[in-house]
C-alpha cells in the first residue's frame, strides 16, 4: 500500500473518531435538552434562549401543566402554579410571539407528554388582528432543526460551534470550579425580568400622559372579523377541541391604562373591544377553555407602579392572576360576557387618564409588589 493511501486512511479515521466523539459529547451533555432530560447531578444548565430551549423542555421534562404565552408570561413562577393548582409544571414563554408560535408549542407539549392536563396561556389583545399564519421574522434565524424529528438536520445542533464550545464544553469546564454546584436555573427565574426593570410612572410615561381624543370612531370591519375568526380557530380553539381532556386557562393579559389611553386617542378603542368580544365568542364554544379577563381591574391597570411599560406587569400581578384563575375570579362566561364588554368599554371611555400624571413612584418595586399582594389577600 502506498504511503498516500495510508495517509488518507489515517486522515479519514481521525476525522471519523473526532466526529463520533463530538456526536457523543453533545448528545450526552445536551445543553438544550434536545435528546434527553438534563444531567442536573453533573452539570449546571442555563435557560437563556427561549426559542432554543423551549422545545427541549416540553419534549424531555416531566410535567402535567405548563404556562405559556408571550413576554407577558415571563414573570410567572412555576413554584406558585404548582402550589396553587396542585400540579407539576414547566414554563415556556415566547417573547413577542404570534398566536401561531405559542399554539405550536402547546401542540408539541401535548404530543410529547400524555400526562399534560393543564395549560395556562396568556392571550395578548395586541395580536388579535394578526393573520393566522403570521410569525415573527425579525428575531433571528429560527432553529427549525430543534423542533422537527428529522435526525439528519441535527447536524446543525451537534456540529454547532456555539453549542460545542460556548455551551457544552463550558459546562464541563465549570465543573472544575471550586464553587461549582450542579443543577439548573429554576423556572421561576427563567426569562423573568423582574428586578432588572424599573417600574412606575416615571418609567412608563416619563413625559406624562397625553389625552387628545379624536372625534372619529374606528370600528372593526367584516374582513377583520373573518381574520380574527381564522386566527382564534387555528391557534386557540382547535387544539382545545382536539384535546378535551386538557383544561386551558386562558387570560387576556392586562395592559395598563396607558395602552387604553392610546386607543382612546386614536379612536380604535371600539375596534379592539369589538374584536375582543368576537374572540371571546369563539373561545366560549369550547367547554375546556376557561377564559378570564382583568381588564376592568383598574386598581391594577391604573396603578403604574405595577408596570415597566404600557403593557408589561410585575411578577406580583402574575401571582394574583394565578390565584384569581384558580378561584374563578374574572371568569368570562356565556352569561356575563356581554356585560363585561359593556363595562370594559364604558370604563375605558370615561376614565380620567390625566389622573395618571399625579401618581408617585414606589421607592422599592418588590416591596411595593408585596404590599399589593397583602392588600389583595389581607
Amino acid at each position: 500500500m502506498m504511503k498516500s493511501d495510508k495517509w488518507l486512511i489515517g486522515w479519514f479515521s481521525t476525522v471519523f473518531i473526532l466526529m463520533a466523539y463530538t456526536i457523543g459529547f453533545v448528545y450526552y451533555v445536551d445543553p438544550l435538552f434536545h435528546y434527553h432530560a438534563p444531567h442536573t447531578d453533573k452539570y449546571h444548565y442555563e435557560l437563556d434562549n427561549q426559542r432554543y430551549v423551549n422545545d427541549g423542555i416540553t419534549r424531555n421534562f416531566e410535567y402535567n401543566a405548563l404556562i405559556t404565552g408571550t413576554s407577558m408570561t415571563e414573570n410567572f413562577k412555576t413554584s406558585e402554579l404548582d402550589e396553587i393548582f396542585g400540579v407539576r409544571s414547566v414554563k415556556i414563554p415566547y417573547s413577542g410571539a404570534a398566536y401561531k408560535e405559542v399554539n405550536e408549542g402547546i401542540e408539541r407539549a401535548i404530543r410529547y407528554d400524555p400526562d399534560l392536563k393543564t395549560v395556562i396561556r396568556g392571550i395578548d389583545m395586541g395580536y388579535l388582528f394578526t393573520y393566522k399564519d403570521w410569525m415573527r421574522d425579525d428575531l433571528g434565524t429560527y432553529p427549525d432543526y430543534l423542533y422537527d424529528n428529522d435526525p439528519f438536520n441535527d447536524v446543525n445542533y451537534i456540529f454547532n460551534q456555539d453549542i460545542i464550545f460556548n455551551r457544552a464544553y463550558k459546562m464541563v469546564l465549570d465543573t472544575e470550579r471550586p464553587d461549582f454546584e450542579p443543577g439548573m436555573i429554576s423556572f421561576d427565574k427563567y426569562s423573568s425580568w423582574q428586578g432588572q426593570a424599573v417600574m412606575g410612572k416615571n418609567t412608563v410615561i416619563p413625559d406624562g400622559i397625553k389625552t387628545d381624543k379624536v372625534s372619529k370612531e374606528i370600528h372593526v370591519t367584516d374582513e377583520e372579523l373573518q381574520q380574527i375568526k381564522e386566527n382564534v380557530e387555528q391557534n386557540i380553539t382547535d387544539v382545545a377541541r382536539r384535546n378535551p381532556n386538557v383544561v386551558f386557562y386562558c387570560f387576556f393579559t392586562p395592559y395598563s391604562m396607558v395602552w387604553w389611553n392610546d386607543l382612546n386617542n386614536d379612536g380604535t378603542i371600539y375596534r379592539y373591544v369589538e374584536a375582543e368580544k368576537y374572540a371571546i365568542e369563539q373561545m366560549l364554544t369550547c367547554n375546556n377553555i376557561r377564559l378570564f379577563s382583568y381588564n376592568t381591574r383598574i386598581d391594577i391597570t391604573a396603578d403604574l407602579n405595577n408596570y415597566k411599560d404600557p403593557t408589561h406587569f410585575g411578577s406580583w400581578i402574575s401571582t394574583l392572576i394565578l390565584y384569581w384563575m384558580h378561584n374563578g375570579e374574572g371568569l368570562i362566561t356565556a352569561d356575563n360576557y356581554e356585560n363585561y364588554i359593556s363595562e370594559e368599554l364604558r370604563l375605558h371611555l370615561d376614565y380620567d387618564y390625566e389622573e395618571l400624571n399625579k401618581q408617585y413612584d414606589a421607592v422599592d418595586d418588590l416591596v411595593y409588589g408585596e404590599s399589593v399582594l397583602k392588600n389583595e389577600y389581607k
